[in-house]
């Protein structure tokens, strides 16, 4: 049994939004619990999080570290390449610890109780672990799964992120999802206006759990879709305005130019340019100063008829 999106917000409620920061950036997650069907279910189900990627396994798309890092230099020369999210198995969790080095955009399951590399991994083998994957990684997140209804998510080290964008997706999908829901059901009752229909029946008819999954499902990945596609646009505006720098441009685009340029509201300037940083290996930091962009404001103002 896989987790919807809209299970995994309600069980993480306000952890969510973390969680999913840390997919969207591409830091690795270690799904830990003593119920290996649990956890591997969880693993299974945060990769759906990353749908705008091409999700490979461990073991069964590639066998070595060489593979994936050609996977992830393809993606540094063709912006046009399907960004990947690795998933790693526990039955495959002692091969990865082996094998690999870089663990960026893993979901990992680390079951305890279960043996790994010869040892039974507990919590301290659980802390050795963790630190392989922190050698060549910033951050590392752990999902806890203690039962089918309490998952907790928290970092290796501090978040810096504000968490603005992924809040605000959340709050928007949740809001289009109600509303949605209950226009459904005003149709539905007042088809049946007029009709003596016995309690329990009208209850079964009006019950949407099933409609509720599903219309969480694709409004979640229109929203990341939206900011996916608008981070693209902004990679292309600000690897223009780099080159506009090194010809000796100096003027500057603020951050609410880039925003309308992009189509894009919500979120902090530092959040798009680290997604960028994780999603297309281009770290426009050298573009910013002093809350603005230096680049080239005019050229791009005219772009649009501004």
């Amino acid at each position: 049994m896989t987790y919807s999106i809209l299970q995994l917000i309600e069980l993480m409620d306000d952890q969510f939004p973390l969680l999913l920061n840390s997919v969207l950036g591409r830091q690795p997650i270690l799904v830990t619990g003593e119920d290996i069907e649990l956890v591997e279910d969880i693993t299974e189900s945060v990769t759906v999080l990353s749908s705008h990627r091409h999700k490979i396994v461990f073991w069964r798309d590639f066998t070595a570290e060489s593979e994936l890092l050609s996977v992830w230099e393809e993606e540094k020369h063709n912006y046009e390449v399907s960004r990947t999210v690795v998933c790693c198995l526990s039955s495959n969790l002692g091969l990865a610890l082996e094998r690999i080095n870089h663990f960026s955009g893993w979901i990992i399951a680390a079951p305890l109780g279960r043996k790994v590399l010869g040892t039974n991994l507990n919590i301290q083998t659980l802390q050795e672990v963790l630190t392989k994957v922190l050698q060549c990684s910033p951050n590392c997140g752990i999902l806890r799964v203690t039962s089918p209804s309490t998952v907790t998510f928290s970092l290796a080290k501090e978040c810096q992120s504000s968490l603005d964008v992924e809040k605000r997706i959340v709050s928007k999908i949740l809001t289009r999802k109600r509303q949605s829901l209950e226009r459904i059901r005003r149709l539905l009752q007042k088809s049946l206006r007029g009709v003596k229909v016995p309690d329990h029946i009208l209850n079964a008819i009006l019950k949407l759990d099933d409609e509720s999954e599903k219309i969480t499902h694709d409004m979640f990945i229109e929203e990341i879709s939206n900011y996916v596609h608008a981070a693209r646009r902004a990679v292309t505006l600000l690897s223009r305005i780099r080159l506009a720098r090194e010809l000796g441009a100096s003027t500057t685009l603020t951050e609410r130019n880039l925003y309308e340029a992009v189509g894009w509201e919500g979120g902090s300037l530092p959040e798009l340019i680290s997604f960028i940083r994780a999603e297309w290996h281009e770290d426009f930091s050298d573009c910013v100063k002093g809350g603005a962009l230096s680049g080239l404001g005019a050229w791009v103002d005219s772009m649009w008829g501004t």
